[in-house]
């Protein structure tokens, strides 16, 4: 059995996907322990050759899945997780990478530790320190974040709300290793067809883990690429309620696993905050702005399915919430979504790492 198994998703990277495998294949860890899975996802570019020659170099450790009609990131991912069968599962998007000895470090803890998810932190790397150092910039080893590490055991809800506020972890998937068994026990799947798909897979989770470790060291390198997904979306407003889309199914794993009855603050907290708060920031920073239908559906739809927020400690007590509570009822009307979104703007400035 291999050790770790990575999915990465591949859609019209090939300027970037060389220096993200050959940041695995250089691993510390040593590329026989690694399961490379591959996922074409009908790439118009050149990305399948290139996918194709990592295959043959490295055949026992380097999987291609070549799909023939774009299924987007979420899709991918799921189908890629039948081919895995390592013990370990780690995703990676196609333009980022790690640092050399991530996985290592990363799978010892893990043992160490028999934690389901060990996360860890990641930098930003501008595309001019990109372009300057050229692949050479996959050797550089700085993990060095002047933070301790938290190991976390989740024995009640106070340990839970810890993990989902104190900032120790986050919605992305690509920061963390999962345990497989774990993956396969609670079903983890993403959101399919759209562009935010993660919450579908991290949320439940934060939800079920009970050994949560975070290595605060900058192991994962984010490509600030100004083609990504953010900038694409830009010019596409038919994706503007995908955030939307996914919280509705997290809330339907919510009720079919009776966790609305179960942790019933907790559960309350997160989709009010995350349906409301991130379908209106994410969109925003990406310039997709609602319409006043939009802004209403998304103020009823809060109400509708948790009448009492209010109520509820987690949510008042973050400190946005009064910008909140002020926008989820507003009045507004056609000539009233420029007042909104002013108000919104005043709300994002003090949020930080709320959202």
């Amino acid at each position: 059995m291999k050790k770790i198994s990575i999915l990465i998703p591949v859609y019209n990277t090939e300027r970037f996907i060389n220096r993200c495998v050959l940041s695995l294949v250089r691993q510390s860890i040593g590329v026989d322990a690694l399961e490379i899975v591959l996922i074409n996802d009908a790439s118009t570019d050149n990305s399948l050759d290139y996918l194709y020659a990592w295959e043959k170099e490295f055949p026992d450790s380097v999987c291609v899945i070549n799909l023939e009609e774009n299924v987007k990131q979420g899709a991918a991912r799921n189908l890629a997780l039948q081919y895995t069968a390592g013990e370990y599962i780690a995703y990676l998007d196609s333009d980022d990478w790690l640092v050399p000895q991530a996985l290592e470090l990363l799978y010892d803890k893990a043992k160490e530790t028999d934690a389901e998810i060990v996360a860890y932190l990641s930098r930003d790397v501008s595309v001019e320190e990109q372009e300057q150092k050229g692949d050479a910039i996959i050797l550089d080893s700085d993990t060095d974040s002047g933070l301790e590490d938290v190991f976390l055991v989740i024995n009640d809800i106070t340990d839970r709300i810890v993990l989902f506020f104190s900032g120790i972890s986050q919605r992305g998937c690509w920061d963390k290793l999962y345990k497989r068994d774990f993956v396969i026990a609670h079903d983890l799947k993403y959101t399919e067809g759209i562009f935010d798909e993660e919450s579908l897979f991290t949320i439940p989770a934060l939800m079920h883990v009970k050994k949560y470790y975070l290595m605060s060291k900058y192991l994962h390198r984010y490509s600030d690429n100004p083609m990504g997904t953010c900038s694409s979306l830009s010019q596409k407003m038919e994706h503007i309620h995908d955030n939307e889309i996914t919280w509705m199914q997290v809330y339907d794993i919510f009720r079919r696993e009776k966790l609305l009855k179960k942790e019933p603050e907790l559960t309350e907290a997160l989709f009010v905050h995350n349906y409301f708060n991130r379908s209106l920031m994410n969109n925003h920073a990406c310039g997709l702005i609602y319409d006043a239908d939009g802004i209403r559906h998304l103020q009823k739809t809060v109400k509708r399915l948790f009448p009492h927020y209010r109520e509820n400690p987690i949510l008042t007590n973050m400190r946005s919430y009064p910008y909140m509570e002020k926008l989820l009822n507003m009045n507004v009307g056609a000539d009233d979504v420029e007042k909104f979104y002013k108000e919104l703007t005043e709300w994002e400035k003090i949020v930080g790492n709320e959202v």
